[in-house]
């Protein structure tokens, strides 16, 4: 039996040899502290977000009114792309206000790197001059390839220095004096954080001739948007046969912070179903709802149904709809177009 161990680990000596002669060079790369915080701040920033909860919460408490400014309805697309022109760590970022895709206040590149003089992560910005729903559209980003920092579609923005705050990012422009090419009276200083789950984002504007704080934006809190999760959905309606809802009208995508998707009904009413992570004030936790509205999202419940926050499958079937919501991945897609083959 010894023998046998000795002759079992010879073998793997053998085999291992040819893995140490290849890797006895091999030299760890080593990254500055700023080089690790880019990686990460890469890997937790991308997403789609949403401040609808922002809205409600600003209604219910009376925080909406003319003194203290108003937020609008926001929702963000940042996604990491593979741009070489623009440098190694790209972001693509698209906003949309008053859940109105077309109504794009903010398209824009943000090319990354690590600034080690600065002990920060620097953003150089790139905006389109015209603004047009990309993401929104659902369209891909492959226009994008042909574009360089120097394109005639691109404004050079002012650069961002992001730096570690405990668990989140904080960055704020370079210097207090980024133009507002609509009005040259006007500077900005555009602030943002980013953590694993929310993005908040706040503009104050200083008088360029006195360096003055502007009263519009003295009293708006930031905007808080929550980074939402992406579910699709299947809407069976009935069937003729025994009017059991197993014939699938719709395959959506949907998500849960303030998705809709708008549909007629058989007998003709137009109907909304929505998706949310609102908060339960009784309970004092947050409640997954889905829901459908009669005529629009300010129109009569007709049924909802709830859940953890991190669920990843959501539902209803009251015997006239059902809608099951399954966390949007290729494998639950496939699943999904497989279980009603005949719709």
């Amino acid at each position: 039996m010894k023998t046998l161990h000795l002759y079992i680990s010879a073998i793997f000596l053998v085999l291992l040899a040819p893995l140490y002669s290849q890797n006895e060079n091999y030299e760890e790369r080593n990254y500055t502290y700023q080089e690790r915080e880019l990686e990460y701040l890469m890997k937790i920033w991308p997403g789609e977000y949403d401040n609808v909860e922002q809205i409600d919460f600003d209604a219910y408490l009376k925080k909406d009114t003319p003194e203290k400014g108003k937020h609008e309805r926001v929702h963000n697309f940042t996604k990491k792309v593979t741009l070489p022109k623009f440098g190694a760590y790209v972001m693509y970022v698209e906003e949309y206000q008053n859940d109105d895709p077309s109504n794009i206040t903010r398209q824009s590149i943000y090319s990354l790197s690590a600034d080690e003089e600065a002990k920060a992560i620097r953003i150089k910005t790139y905006h389109f001059k015209s603004p047009t729903p990309q993401l929104a559209a659902e369209n891909t980003l492959s226009f994008l390839n042909n574009i360089s920092p120097t394109s005639p579609l691109l404004n050079a923005g002012c650069d961002l220095l992001m730096q570690r705050e405990g668990m989140v990012f904080k960055g704020k422009t370079e210097h207090k004096d980024c133009n507002v090419s609509s009005d040259s009276k006007i500077t900005l200083d555009y602030q943002i954080t980013v953590g694993e789950k929310d993005y908040t984002f706040k503009e104050i504007k200083y008088d360029r001739a006195t360096g003055r704080r502007l009263q519009e934006t003295e009293q708006l809190s930031a905007y808080l948007l929550e980074k939402s999760r992406c579910f699709v959905c299947m809407i069976d309606f009935p069937n003729a046969t025994n009017g059991r809802p197993t014939i699938t009208k719709y395959y959506i995508p949907i998500h849960d912070q303030g998705g809709k998707f708008e549909f007629d009904y058989d007998d003709g009413r137009h109907m909304v179903l929505g998706m949310r992570n609102t908060w339960s004030l009784g309970m004092q936790r947050e409640t997954f709802v889905i829901f459908i509205q009669e005529g629009s999202q300010k129109g009569k419940t007709l049924i909802y149904s709830w859940g953890n926050p991190g669920a990843d499958r959501i539902g209803f079937n009251p015997g006239w709809i059902r809608v099951q919501c399954d966390l949007d991945t290729p494998e639950n897609r496939k699943l999904q177009h497989a279980l009603r083959p005949g719709s």
